[in-house]
């Protein structure tokens, strides 16, 4: 089931439909037992992680950016461009650490590839096709990079441009230790590509805006969107690519690939612009940036010179000096991998992924951590879980209300950090409303009364509301 996709047409309608309702979570070991853990727990809290001398324990700003079906496409064979699609990603991986990612799926299943990096969880240990976000997730919490950071002093923040309850993350972030969560909702001025998906362009500004937003150190988790299918099949009127291909193996789909290589030619020019900006910025700062599958297309083994369709390129720039590194990881590796460098070795899976990634158990002994963690006992901290539910803000600008009047036959909201996503209720019952500015909103349809309720909602195209504020008239 790694290919999402096409998992329904390649095994069927009855046999995916009855794996996804019983085949789900992680099954249980005949080997899980308190004994076990406690002696697992033992390993992990004496063996001390073999540093190398560049790490003491470094604390910069962390931040880490999931690129939507992202991957170097000069390795498709055979294929030429008009001009290179990726310079920027290019060059930042000749001079830093970079590898190859094994993630756990193709062509669709991005919040797996996230849930792996975050977690350092093992989505293969999981039913075939699950989607833990939708499933274990709604109900439980996690040990994630963000719980880990936030026990040594780290702000926690998530960014995604796009709606905030595609794969309920709105939900799923405060199960993951996150503080702030800035989707699209909280957003302005965003531009869009041809087939509707926001530009990643506009991540660097609210990148940028987290930074500014607190003291210490920040660790930001970013998902981007702009390089999302469907592809059309046809250029979109108008559009006119800057990169031209040819000689693409799938005849059918060349129209739909030059559209997908235009996509992620902005999404690299993006790449060099956050570069550029965090360069110039004075704080530490380390930078990590992944593909989290490969585009939908008809792609084999066969079809690419590295041979790997579950295998997407990764960066880490840095203005710390770390000394670069080559090494191809699985996802569920990452973040570790980029934690041991700075000398953090907190949380056990964390520690588990640093301390024993070359065991001969180490397989059988993840799917067994895992298992107490989200299903068992939680005996490898003792008996309770002692990751809470975070009380996730939305959005990092506090939307304020400061006044409300009537005018001429409408009605005025002044206040602060409104945008197009903001919609105006008086006593719960919706008005048309117009976003002038971040401002001023103006609400039709509805007299305003002394004593009268005025909110401003903020949601999104499904009109799940995940904010609100309100002035009493």
């Amino acid at each position: 089931f790694g290919n999402l996709a096409h998992a329904y047409q390649n095994y069927g309608v009855a046999y995916c439909f009855t794996s996804s309702i019983k085949d789900r979570g992680i099954s249980k070991s005949k080997e899980y037992s308190q004994e076990y853990m406690d002696s697992l727990k033992q390993d992990l809290d004496e063996t001390d992680l073999d540093t190398s001398d560049e790490v003491s324990v470094k604390t910069p700003n962390i931040i880490f950016v999931q690129l939507e079906s992202f991957f170097d496409p000069k390795l498709v064979k055979g294929v030429e461009f008009s001009s290179n699609p990726t310079p920027n990603f290019d060059r930042i991986r000749s001079e830093y650490s970079s590898g190859y990612l094994s993630v756990p799926c193709f062509g669709a299943g991005t919040a797996n590839t996230e849930f792996e990096v975050q977690t350092g969880v093992n989505l293969d240990d999981f039913g075939p096709g699950e989607y833990p976000y939708r499933t274990v997730m709604q109900s439980k919490t996690c040990e994630s990079a963000a719980y880990d950071l936030k026990k040594i002093g780290y702000a926690t923040h998530a960014i995604h441009n796009n709606d905030a309850t595609f794969y309920d993350r709105y939900k799923v972030f405060s199960h993951l230790g996150y503080d702030t969560f800035t989707s699209i909702e909280y957003m302005s001025d965003i531009e869009y590509n041809p087939i509707g998906w926001a530009k990643d362009s506009i991540l660097t500004g609210e990148i940028a805006k987290i930074l500014d937003s607190t003291e210490g150190s920040d660790y930001i988790y970013t998902i981007s969107v702009q390089g999302h299918g469907d592809y059309p099949s046809q250029m979109p009127e108008n559009y006119n690519p800057e990169i031209k291909v040819e000689n693409f193996f799938d005849v059918a789909d060349k129209a739909a690939f030059e559209y997908y290589i235009n996509q992620i030619h902005e999404m690299d020019k993006f790449v060099g612009e956050l570069v550029k900006y965090l360069s110039e910025r004075d704080e530490q700062t380390i930078l990590v940036m992944y593909g989290d599958h490969l585009p939908g297309f008809n792609f084999t083994n066969e079809t690419l010179s590295y041979g790997n369709i579950y295998q997407t390129p990764y960066i880490i720039w840095d203005n710390i000096g770390l000394k670069r590194e080559y090494k191809n990881m699985e996802a569920y590796q990452l973040s570790s991998y980029v934690f041991g460098r700075l000398g953090i070795t907190g949380g056990y899976i964390n520690k588990y992924h640093q301390k024993q990634k070359d065991s001969t158990d180490y397989l059988k002994n993840l799917k067994i951590l895992e298992y107490d963690i989200l299903y068992g006992d939680h005996d490898i901290y003792g008996g309770e879980n002692p990751y809470q539910a975070t009380d996730l803000k939305m959005g990092t600008d506090e939307i304020k209300i400061t006044d409300a009047y009537e005018y001429s036959d409408h009605i005025c909201v002044e206040g602060e950090n409104f945008n197009t996503f903001s919609v105006v209720f008086v006593n719960d019952k919706e008005c048309t409303t117009v976003a002038v500015n971040g401002n001023m909103l103006i609400a039709k349809g509805i007299k305003l009364k002394k004593g009268d309720k005025v909110s401003v909602v903020q949601r999104g195209k499904d009109k799940i509301e995940l904010s609100r504020v309100t002035f009493e008239n």
